[in-house]
């Protein structure tokens, strides 16, 4: 087993032991809430009304949303709107004015604060509830999420290494001659650089990565590179079509590439009337 895939499986258990805290976390934090909401409608001097959906407001708007990226979630607060803010400046302008000390010691209060809903003076069992809720929306929910989203792509990198654990080779094609002798880092074509990643194959996949985007071309140089090189940097990706997966490609997530990842290159010629499939078939080069 390579020192890679080592690491991570590694990374996989510290991942589960993460999130088995945070779910763990997370239902202390629900418990809590819900206990202390059981209280406040105990407590409740209200008439006999719970707090609950009859004292939702109606005209009521998320303040919360979900921004993701790269895989992470994370909860983020909604600005007020437009409107909601031109009616506070007039009511501010309908209030008598106050000295600027009272100003400063007066703390500011979020008018879309939902627990104004339930009046002014509202139980202390019903502010631990909210504030239970509204940290296992805000901060519990998005990190466990985004730690599932990352179980998941570390299972299928492990599982992706077992498919392609046989493979010994990888090949960098190239449209023109590379400088020789090698450099430490080969001119990279536009798609790697835009593409963030450098585009490999195995030997199987040579010829018909060449049929598809380079069947034309006469003469092309390939770059022989040993798996065990590039192991760690490597990612097999494929393109998923009508929900179903397709072959995996390596590609290989590094800055440069160049003489110390490469054992060898060769220029192969395409067989004058004939395909690139025909000029490569049965060349022992390719393992």
């Amino acid at each position: 087993m390579s020192d890679h895939l080592d690491q991570l499986y590694l990374t996989y258990l510290d991942t589960v032991d993460t999130y088995q805290s945070l779910r763990a976390s997370l239902a202390t934090h629900f418990s809590t809430g819900f206990l202390s909401l059981a209280q406040a409608n105990y407590n409740s001097t209200s008439g006999g009304r719970r707090y609950g959906e009859d004292f939702y407001d109606e005209r009521m708007t998320a303040t919360r949303g979900v921004d993701v990226e790269d895989g992470v979630f994370e909860c983020k607060l909604f600005e007020l709107e437009k409107e909601e803010e031109e009616e506070e400046e007039e009511e501010e302008e309908g209030e008598e004015e106050k000295s600027e000390k009272s100003k400063e010691q007066t703390p500011a209060i979020d008018p879309r604060d939902p627990i104004r809903w339930f009046g002014i003076l509202v139980p202390s069992a019903l502010r631990q509830a909210q504030s239970e809720f509204t940290l296992s929306v805000q901060t519990i929910i998005p990190q466990l999420t985004t730690t599932i989203s990352k179980l998941a792509m570390l299972s299928s990198e492990i599982e992706s290494y077992h498919s392609h654990a046989g493979t010994k080779y990888l090949y960098k094609i190239l449209t023109t001659a590379p400088p020789s002798p090698l450099p430490g880092a080969v001119e990279l074509l536009p798609l790697d650089i835009s593409d963030g990643f450098i585009h490999l194959c195995t030997a199987t996949q040579t010829v018909g990565v060449i049929e598809r985007f380079m069947p034309d071309s006469e003469k092309l140089w390939l770059l022989k590179i040993p798996y065990n090189k590039v192991e760690k940097d490597i990612k097999w990706e494929s393109v998923t079509r009508r929900e179903e997966r397709g072959e995996e490609f390596p590609h290989m997530f590094a800055e440069r590439l160049g003489s110390s990842e490469v054992e060898e290159m060769r220029e192969v010629i395409r067989l004058e009337e004939k395909g690139w499939r025909e000029s490569l078939e049965g060349v022992e080069w390719l393992e």
